[in-house]
């Protein structure tokens, strides 16, 4: 090929954005000029094939895991690059491109499917502690009670972004005992109590993540698992325990989970509960766990 002809890949990303009032997950793939390519759909996957193209970027699987998009590969051939989208579900997309250089190129798939997955849910998310109950505390200085508020709001805009309806039992440094954040669950006949909490250890290198499930409800260990599984794949952090928590039997027959995203005495993962981007990556997982488990029942 000619040097002039050739386009130069330089970025993939994706990002969950909104386009037209609604939110849609948008691939942008950065290049030297507008490429040349052809698009094929089978099933869940969307095929790009690039023609007179080379990767000027490391080329490996980007894990995404947004609730639409799995994955994006990259894989270089003989005077062409393809680039894999994996998808959940089949959903509509749109192509368009910038102006200027880099040459950007959109492709926008639609989150509609999960618009009306989670329509009509209603969720109670609980971030344990408050007040006087700052919970567990991390080696340098951060308090259960407050990390969990974040994460809790944090799940509630991503839900909110798909038309679930949520409740918080708190939205400040406030203490409330433990029936009346269950009572809030039966008032509004929640699809799910979500309550968020740290483990902590005395030995601070121990990590890791866990989810209790409301042993009254049968589905409940099927729920923390897939949220487990979602997790793991947003957070990296391994898996200390599934179990069933009597306590949460108390909420009948809702579905009810404590989910420890991380362990708070431990030097690394309470570094990472200062990063804002974390608490994003947290409310995705649950949210991807509560999808996969409505597309199932």
């Amino acid at each position: 090929m000619k040097e002039r002809e050739i386009t130069r890949l330089t970025n993939i990303w994706s990002k969950v954005t909104r386009q037209d009032d609604r939110l849609v997950s948008r691939v942008v793939i950065e290049s030297t000029r507008p490429p040349v390519y052809q698009l094929r759909r089978i099933n869940q996957a969307v095929t790009l094939t690039i023609e007179r193209a080379v990767p000027n970027l490391y080329c490996d699987t980007l894990a995404v895991y947004d609730g639409l998009i799995n994955e994006i590969t990259v894989q270089p051939e003989e005077n062409k690059v393809t680039v894999l989208i994996t998808l959940n579900h089949q959903a509509p997309c749109a192509v368009s491109r910038g102006e200027g250089l880099p040459a950007r190129t959109y492709f926008c798939f639609e989150r509609t499917y999960l618009s009306a997955l989670f329509a009509g849910r209603g969720f109670v998310i609980d971030p344990g502690h408050g007040g006087r109950d700052a919970g567990a505390s991390g080696p340098v200085d951060l308090l259960e009670k407050n990390v969990v508020l974040t994460m809790a709001k944090n799940l509630k805009e991503q839900l909110e972004q798909v038309n679930a309806q949520v409740w918080l039992t708190r939205e400040s440094d406030l203490f409330l005992p433990l029936p009346e954040r269950f009572r809030l669950a039966k008032e509004k006949k929640a699809h799910a109590l979500l309550s968020f909490h740290t483990n902590s250890s005395k030995d601070s290198r121990v990590g890791g993540l866990a989810v209790n499930y409301n042993p009254a409800h049968p589905g409940g260990r099927r729920l923390a698992q897939l949220i487990c599984q979602e997790l793991v794949r947003k957070i990296k952090r391994s898996v200390l325990e599934i179990r069933a928590d009597q306590e949460l039997a108390a909420l009948g027959t809702t579905p009810g989970l404590k989910i420890r995203p991380v362990t708070i005495s431990n030097w690394v993962e309470e570094g990472l509960l200062r990063n804002p981007t974390f608490y994003e990556k947290i409310a995705v997982g649950v949210m991807n766990g509560l999808r996969r488990y409505f597309t199932e029942t």
